[in-house]
Protein backbone atom coordinates (compact mmCIF):
# COMPACT_ATOMS: atom_id res chain seq x y z
CA UNK A 1 0.00 0.00 0.00
CA UNK A 2 1.07 3.59 -0.62
CA UNK A 3 3.07 5.07 2.23
CA UNK A 4 4.62 8.49 2.62
CA UNK A 5 7.42 9.30 5.06
CA UNK A 6 6.48 12.97 4.79
CA UNK A 7 3.82 14.17 7.20
CA UNK A 8 1.80 17.32 6.63
CA UNK A 9 2.34 20.07 9.21
CA UNK A 10 -1.37 19.89 10.04
CA UNK A 11 -3.22 17.19 11.93
CA UNK A 12 -6.33 16.65 13.99
CA UNK A 13 -9.14 19.12 13.38
CA UNK A 14 -7.01 21.22 11.01
CA UNK A 15 -6.32 18.21 8.77
CA UNK A 16 -9.98 17.17 8.83
CA UNK A 17 -11.00 20.66 7.75
CA UNK A 18 -8.34 20.70 5.01
CA UNK A 19 -9.44 17.46 3.38
CA UNK A 20 -13.12 18.38 3.75
CA UNK A 21 -12.40 21.67 1.97
CA UNK A 22 -10.60 19.99 -0.93
CA UNK A 23 -13.24 17.27 -1.18
CA UNK A 24 -16.10 19.76 -1.19
CA UNK A 25 -14.56 21.60 -4.16
CA UNK A 26 -15.57 18.59 -6.24
CA UNK A 27 -19.23 18.95 -5.28
CA UNK A 28 -19.31 22.74 -5.46
CA UNK A 29 -17.76 22.82 -8.94
CA UNK A 30 -20.69 20.86 -10.34
CA UNK A 31 -23.27 22.66 -8.21
CA UNK A 32 -24.37 25.29 -10.80
CA UNK A 33 -24.52 22.77 -13.66
CA UNK A 34 -25.78 19.47 -12.22
CA UNK A 35 -29.47 20.56 -12.16
CA UNK A 36 -29.08 21.72 -15.79
CA UNK A 37 -27.42 18.41 -16.70
CA UNK A 38 -30.32 16.54 -15.13
CA UNK A 39 -32.87 18.68 -16.96
CA UNK A 40 -31.19 17.82 -20.27
CA UNK A 41 -31.97 14.16 -19.48
CA UNK A 42 -35.45 14.41 -17.88
CA UNK A 43 -36.74 17.49 -19.78
CA UNK A 44 -38.83 19.15 -17.01
CA UNK A 45 -37.66 21.22 -14.04
CA UNK A 46 -40.07 19.45 -11.68
CA UNK A 47 -38.67 16.06 -12.71
CA UNK A 48 -35.20 17.26 -11.74
CA UNK A 49 -36.45 17.62 -8.17
CA UNK A 50 -37.93 14.13 -8.21
CA UNK A 51 -34.64 12.66 -9.44
CA UNK A 52 -32.74 14.51 -6.73
CA UNK A 53 -35.13 12.99 -4.18
CA UNK A 54 -34.21 9.56 -5.54
CA UNK A 55 -30.52 10.39 -5.13
CA UNK A 56 -30.97 11.47 -1.52
CA UNK A 57 -33.13 8.45 -0.76
CA UNK A 58 -30.14 6.29 -1.67
CA UNK A 59 -27.83 8.45 0.44
CA UNK A 60 -30.27 8.14 3.35
CA UNK A 61 -30.22 4.33 3.21
CA UNK A 62 -26.44 4.23 2.98
CA UNK A 63 -26.00 6.60 5.92
CA UNK A 64 -28.22 4.41 8.08
CA UNK A 65 -26.13 1.32 7.37
CA UNK A 66 -22.83 3.22 7.71
CA UNK A 67 -22.84 2.44 11.45
CA UNK A 68 -21.65 -1.05 10.52
CA UNK A 69 -18.56 0.37 8.81
CA UNK A 70 -17.61 2.83 11.54
CA UNK A 71 -16.19 0.07 13.74
CA UNK A 72 -13.17 0.20 11.42
CA UNK A 73 -10.48 2.85 11.11
CA UNK A 74 -12.05 6.00 9.70
CA UNK A 75 -8.99 7.06 7.68
CA UNK A 76 -8.92 3.68 5.93
CA UNK A 77 -12.63 3.88 5.17
CA UNK A 78 -12.21 7.39 3.81
CA UNK A 79 -9.38 6.35 1.48
CA UNK A 80 -11.57 3.83 -0.30
CA UNK A 81 -14.59 6.11 -0.29
CA UNK A 82 -13.02 9.28 -1.74
CA UNK A 83 -11.28 7.23 -4.43
CA UNK A 84 -14.59 5.66 -5.44
CA UNK A 85 -16.26 9.06 -5.42
CA UNK A 86 -13.62 10.45 -7.79
CA UNK A 87 -14.19 7.57 -10.20
CA UNK A 88 -17.96 8.07 -10.24
CA UNK A 89 -17.68 11.83 -10.75
CA UNK A 90 -15.45 11.21 -13.77
CA UNK A 91 -17.91 8.65 -15.15
CA UNK A 92 -20.56 11.40 -15.33
CA UNK A 93 -18.72 12.53 -18.47
CA UNK A 94 -19.95 9.48 -20.39
CA UNK A 95 -23.56 9.43 -19.13
CA UNK A 96 -26.12 10.00 -21.88
CA UNK A 97 -29.37 8.56 -20.52
CA UNK A 98 -31.45 8.44 -17.35
CA UNK A 99 -30.94 4.67 -17.07
CA UNK A 100 -27.16 5.05 -17.13
CA UNK A 101 -27.34 7.80 -14.53
CA UNK A 102 -29.53 5.73 -12.19
CA UNK A 103 -27.00 2.87 -12.27
CA UNK A 104 -24.11 5.25 -11.59
CA UNK A 105 -25.93 7.00 -8.74
CA UNK A 106 -26.41 3.70 -6.92
CA UNK A 107 -22.63 3.66 -6.44
CA UNK A 108 -21.89 7.40 -6.26
CA UNK A 109 -24.38 7.96 -3.45
CA UNK A 110 -22.72 5.22 -1.37
CA UNK A 111 -19.46 7.16 -1.45
CA UNK A 112 -21.25 10.45 -0.76
CA UNK A 113 -22.89 8.96 2.34
CA UNK A 114 -19.71 7.45 3.77
CA UNK A 115 -17.67 10.61 3.16
CA UNK A 116 -20.44 12.73 4.69
CA UNK A 117 -20.49 10.76 7.95
CA UNK A 118 -16.77 10.03 8.34
CA UNK A 119 -15.60 13.60 7.75
CA UNK A 120 -18.00 14.86 10.39
CA UNK A 121 -16.73 12.27 12.87
CA UNK A 122 -13.10 13.19 12.18
CA UNK A 123 -13.87 16.73 13.35
CA UNK A 124 -15.47 15.31 16.49
CA UNK A 125 -12.56 12.97 17.18
CA UNK A 126 -10.19 15.94 17.17
CA UNK A 127 -12.37 18.03 19.52
CA UNK A 128 -13.41 18.17 23.15
CA UNK A 129 -16.81 19.28 24.38
CA UNK A 130 -15.30 22.70 25.05
CA UNK A 131 -13.82 23.08 21.57
CA UNK A 132 -16.46 21.34 19.44
CA UNK A 133 -18.58 24.46 18.89
CA UNK A 134 -15.53 26.48 17.83
CA UNK A 135 -14.19 23.69 15.58
CA UNK A 136 -17.59 23.23 13.93
CA UNK A 137 -17.68 26.97 13.26
CA UNK A 138 -14.25 26.89 11.61
CA UNK A 139 -15.22 23.74 9.71
CA UNK A 140 -18.32 25.25 8.15
CA UNK A 141 -16.62 28.60 7.52
CA UNK A 142 -13.79 26.94 5.59
CA UNK A 143 -16.19 24.64 3.73
CA UNK A 144 -18.22 27.67 2.72
CA UNK A 145 -15.14 29.15 1.05
CA UNK A 146 -15.30 26.17 -1.31
CA UNK A 147 -19.00 26.93 -1.81
CA UNK A 148 -17.89 30.40 -2.94
CA UNK A 149 -15.00 29.35 -5.18
CA UNK A 150 -16.51 26.18 -6.66
CA UNK A 151 -19.67 27.56 -8.32
CA UNK A 152 -17.74 30.46 -9.87
CA UNK A 153 -15.17 28.12 -11.44
CA UNK A 154 -17.80 25.57 -12.43
CA UNK A 155 -20.04 28.20 -14.01
CA UNK A 156 -17.19 29.79 -15.97
CA UNK A 157 -15.92 26.40 -17.18
CA UNK A 158 -19.39 25.32 -18.33
CA UNK A 159 -19.89 28.64 -20.08
CA UNK A 160 -16.49 28.48 -21.82
CA UNK A 161 -16.42 24.74 -22.53
CA UNK A 162 -19.07 22.14 -21.60
CA UNK A 163 -20.77 20.75 -18.52
CA UNK A 164 -18.87 17.49 -18.93
CA UNK A 165 -15.60 19.44 -18.77
CA UNK A 166 -16.69 20.53 -15.30
CA UNK A 167 -17.23 16.89 -14.29
CA UNK A 168 -13.72 15.96 -15.50
CA UNK A 169 -12.03 18.68 -13.45
CA UNK A 170 -14.23 18.04 -10.39
CA UNK A 171 -12.98 14.43 -10.31
CA UNK A 172 -9.42 15.62 -9.57
CA UNK A 173 -10.16 16.78 -6.01
CA UNK A 174 -11.26 13.45 -4.46
CA UNK A 175 -8.08 11.85 -5.83
CA UNK A 176 -6.04 14.63 -4.20
CA UNK A 177 -7.74 13.90 -0.86
CA UNK A 178 -6.98 10.20 -1.40
CA UNK A 179 -3.26 11.00 -1.65
CA UNK A 180 -3.30 13.38 1.33
CA UNK A 181 -4.82 10.69 3.54
CA UNK A 182 -1.60 8.67 3.18
CA UNK A 183 0.33 11.47 4.91
CA UNK A 184 -1.51 10.68 8.14
CA UNK A 185 -0.81 7.81 10.48
CA UNK A 186 -4.45 6.86 10.29
CA UNK A 187 -4.94 6.77 14.03
CA UNK A 188 -8.38 8.04 15.00
CA UNK A 189 -10.65 7.63 17.98
CA UNK A 190 -12.41 4.30 17.58
CA UNK A 191 -15.38 3.57 19.79
CA UNK A 192 -15.65 -0.16 20.39
CA UNK A 193 -18.97 -1.52 19.20
CA UNK A 194 -19.38 -5.19 19.90
CA UNK A 195 -22.77 -5.42 18.26
CA UNK A 196 -24.57 -2.93 16.05
CA UNK A 197 -28.34 -2.87 16.48
CA UNK A 198 -29.54 -0.33 13.94
CA UNK A 199 -33.22 -0.50 14.89
CA UNK A 200 -32.45 -0.12 18.59
CA UNK A 201 -30.24 2.88 17.80
CA UNK A 202 -33.01 4.50 15.76
CA UNK A 203 -35.54 3.84 18.52
CA UNK A 204 -33.27 5.28 21.22
CA UNK A 205 -32.42 8.30 19.09
CA UNK A 206 -36.01 9.33 18.46
CA UNK A 207 -37.07 8.72 22.06
CA UNK A 208 -34.79 11.60 23.01
CA UNK A 209 -36.89 14.76 22.61
CA UNK A 210 -33.95 17.10 22.03
CA UNK A 211 -32.33 14.82 19.47
CA UNK A 212 -35.68 14.68 17.67
CA UNK A 213 -36.07 18.48 17.66
CA UNK A 214 -32.49 18.98 16.49
CA UNK A 215 -33.19 16.42 13.76
CA UNK A 216 -36.13 18.49 12.50
CA UNK A 217 -34.05 21.68 12.66
CA UNK A 218 -31.43 20.09 10.41
CA UNK A 219 -34.13 18.64 8.15
CA UNK A 220 -35.77 22.05 7.69
CA UNK A 221 -32.49 23.74 6.85
CA UNK A 222 -31.60 21.16 4.22
CA UNK A 223 -35.07 21.34 2.68
CA UNK A 224 -34.53 25.08 2.18
CA UNK A 225 -31.07 24.51 0.69
CA UNK A 226 -32.68 22.44 -2.09
CA UNK A 227 -34.41 25.67 -3.10
CA UNK A 228 -31.03 27.39 -3.38
CA UNK A 229 -29.05 24.62 -5.05
CA UNK A 230 -31.66 22.83 -7.21
CA UNK A 231 -34.49 25.19 -8.06
CA UNK A 232 -32.70 28.54 -8.12
CA UNK A 233 -30.32 27.41 -10.92
CA UNK A 234 -33.32 26.02 -12.85
CA UNK A 235 -35.21 29.29 -12.35
CA UNK A 236 -32.25 31.38 -13.50
CA UNK A 237 -31.79 29.16 -16.56
CA UNK A 238 -35.49 29.56 -17.37
CA UNK A 239 -35.05 33.34 -17.16
CA UNK A 240 -32.23 33.15 -19.70
CA UNK A 241 -29.23 33.59 -17.40
CA UNK A 242 -25.97 31.86 -18.36
CA UNK A 243 -24.11 29.15 -16.44
CA UNK A 244 -21.51 31.79 -15.56
CA UNK A 245 -24.17 34.00 -13.96
CA UNK A 246 -25.71 31.03 -12.15
CA UNK A 247 -22.31 30.17 -10.69
CA UNK A 248 -21.73 33.74 -9.56
CA UNK A 249 -25.12 33.98 -7.83
CA UNK A 250 -24.58 30.68 -6.00
CA UNK A 251 -21.17 31.93 -4.91
CA UNK A 252 -22.64 35.19 -3.61
CA UNK A 253 -25.14 33.25 -1.48
CA UNK A 254 -22.18 31.93 0.51
CA UNK A 255 -20.78 35.35 1.50
CA UNK A 256 -23.08 35.75 4.56
CA UNK A 257 -22.02 32.29 5.74
CA UNK A 258 -18.30 32.97 5.42
CA UNK A 259 -18.67 36.22 7.34
CA UNK A 260 -21.02 35.07 10.10
CA UNK A 261 -20.58 31.38 10.89
CA UNK A 262 -17.55 31.70 13.18
CA UNK A 263 -18.96 34.70 15.13
CA UNK A 264 -22.32 32.94 15.46
CA UNK A 265 -20.77 29.94 17.25
CA UNK A 266 -19.49 32.34 19.92
CA UNK A 267 -22.99 33.70 20.54
CA UNK A 268 -24.30 30.47 22.06
CA UNK A 269 -22.88 31.33 25.49
CA UNK A 270 -24.89 34.58 25.47
CA UNK A 271 -28.15 33.57 23.78
CA UNK A 272 -28.18 29.78 23.85
CA UNK A 273 -29.01 27.57 20.89
CA UNK A 274 -32.77 27.77 20.48
CA UNK A 275 -33.00 31.56 20.14
CA UNK A 276 -30.31 31.54 17.47
CA UNK A 277 -32.03 28.69 15.60
CA UNK A 278 -35.36 30.54 15.72
CA UNK A 279 -33.81 33.82 14.57
CA UNK A 280 -32.11 32.04 11.68
CA UNK A 281 -35.31 30.45 10.38
CA UNK A 282 -37.16 33.77 10.74
CA UNK A 283 -34.57 35.49 8.54
CA UNK A 284 -34.86 32.75 5.91
CA UNK A 285 -38.65 33.08 5.91
CA UNK A 286 -38.61 36.89 5.79
CA UNK A 287 -36.30 37.23 2.80
CA UNK A 288 -37.83 34.20 1.09
CA UNK A 289 -41.35 35.65 1.31
CA UNK A 290 -40.00 38.97 -0.02
CA UNK A 291 -39.08 37.25 -3.32
CA UNK A 292 -42.79 36.79 -4.03
CA UNK A 293 -43.43 40.54 -4.10
CA UNK A 294 -41.01 41.48 -6.88
CA UNK A 295 -40.75 40.51 -10.53
CA UNK A 296 -37.30 42.06 -10.91
CA UNK A 297 -34.99 39.09 -11.38
CA UNK A 298 -31.92 40.63 -9.77
CA UNK A 299 -33.83 41.96 -6.74
CA UNK A 300 -35.33 38.50 -6.31
CA UNK A 301 -31.84 36.98 -6.47
CA UNK A 302 -30.61 39.50 -3.89
CA UNK A 303 -33.32 38.34 -1.48
CA UNK A 304 -32.24 34.72 -2.00
CA UNK A 305 -28.67 35.69 -1.18
CA UNK A 306 -29.89 37.38 2.01
CA UNK A 307 -31.69 34.21 3.15
CA UNK A 308 -28.23 32.86 3.88
CA UNK A 309 -27.95 35.33 6.74
CA UNK A 310 -30.46 33.05 8.43
CA UNK A 311 -28.66 29.88 7.37
CA UNK A 312 -25.52 31.16 9.12
CA UNK A 313 -27.41 31.02 12.44
CA UNK A 314 -28.46 27.39 11.95
CA UNK A 315 -25.87 25.49 9.92
CA UNK A 316 -22.84 25.42 12.27
CA UNK A 317 -24.89 25.11 15.45
CA UNK A 318 -26.99 22.04 14.69
CA UNK A 319 -23.99 19.70 14.80
CA UNK A 320 -22.38 21.53 17.72
CA UNK A 321 -25.61 21.03 19.68
CA UNK A 322 -25.63 17.32 18.83
CA UNK A 323 -22.08 16.77 20.11
CA UNK A 324 -22.58 18.89 23.23
CA UNK A 325 -25.62 16.88 24.29
CA UNK A 326 -24.33 13.35 23.64
CA UNK A 327 -21.77 11.13 25.33
CA UNK A 328 -18.87 10.14 23.11
CA UNK A 329 -19.86 6.50 23.57
CA UNK A 330 -23.25 7.25 21.95
CA UNK A 331 -21.94 9.31 19.06
CA UNK A 332 -20.99 6.50 16.65
CA UNK A 333 -24.45 4.95 17.11
CA UNK A 334 -26.41 8.20 16.90
CA UNK A 335 -24.38 10.40 14.55
CA UNK A 336 -25.22 8.50 11.32
CA UNK A 337 -28.89 8.67 12.30
CA UNK A 338 -28.62 12.40 12.93
CA UNK A 339 -26.89 12.87 9.56
CA UNK A 340 -29.91 11.32 7.82
CA UNK A 341 -31.77 14.52 8.72
CA UNK A 342 -29.91 16.23 5.89
CA UNK A 343 -30.95 13.60 3.40
CA UNK A 344 -34.54 13.42 4.64
CA UNK A 345 -34.65 17.18 4.08
CA UNK A 346 -33.03 16.80 0.67
CA UNK A 347 -35.50 14.03 -0.15
CA UNK A 348 -38.77 15.52 1.12
CA UNK A 349 -37.97 19.08 0.04
CA UNK A 350 -37.83 18.29 -3.70
CA UNK A 351 -40.83 15.96 -3.45
CA UNK A 352 -42.94 18.78 -2.01
CA UNK A 353 -41.49 21.60 -4.09
CA UNK A 354 -41.55 19.72 -7.42
CA UNK A 355 -45.18 18.76 -6.87
CA UNK A 356 -46.02 22.42 -6.25
CA UNK A 357 -44.02 23.40 -9.34
CA UNK A 358 -45.91 20.93 -11.52
CA UNK A 359 -49.19 22.74 -10.82
CA UNK A 360 -48.08 26.35 -10.23
CA UNK A 361 -44.87 28.27 -10.94
CA UNK A 362 -41.51 29.12 -9.38
CA UNK A 363 -42.83 32.17 -7.48
CA UNK A 364 -45.57 30.20 -5.71
CA UNK A 365 -43.15 27.39 -4.93
CA UNK A 366 -40.64 29.83 -3.40
CA UNK A 367 -43.42 31.40 -1.29
CA UNK A 368 -44.63 28.07 0.10
CA UNK A 369 -41.08 27.01 0.95
CA UNK A 370 -40.51 30.30 2.79
CA UNK A 371 -43.70 29.94 4.84
CA UNK A 372 -42.63 26.43 5.86
CA UNK A 373 -39.51 27.94 7.43
CA UNK A 374 -41.77 29.73 9.95
CA UNK A 375 -42.86 26.31 11.22
CA UNK A 376 -39.25 25.33 11.84
CA UNK A 377 -38.68 28.61 13.69
CA UNK A 378 -41.44 27.59 16.11
CA UNK A 379 -40.11 24.03 16.43
CA UNK A 380 -36.67 25.34 17.42
CA UNK A 381 -38.14 27.19 20.41
CA UNK A 382 -39.05 23.85 22.02
CA UNK A 383 -35.39 22.80 22.19
CA UNK A 384 -33.77 22.33 25.60
CA UNK A 385 -30.62 24.37 26.18
CA UNK A 386 -27.33 22.62 26.96
CA UNK A 387 -26.67 24.75 30.05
Amino acid sequence: MLRYKYRLPVSGAAFAVLIAFIYSLSSTLIMPVFPLFLKSLVNKSAYVGYFMSFIYFLVLIYILISTYFLKNNKITILKFSVFGFGITIFLLTIINSVTQLIILEIFRTLFIAVNFVVMGLLIRDASTKKTISKNEGYYFAIINISFFIGPIIGGFLANAYTIKTVFSIAAIFPFLVFLLLFTQKGKTHNTRIEKVNLFANIKNFFRNKNLLINYFISLGLMAWLTIIYIYLPLYMSKEGLSEKTIGLVLAFTVIPLVILEIPVTKLTKYFGYKKLFCFGFLLIALFGIATFFTNQIYIKLLFFILTNLGIAFVEPLKEAYFFETNKRSDEVNFYPIFKTSSDVGNLTGPLIFSTILLFTNFSIMFLVASILMLIFALISLTLKETK
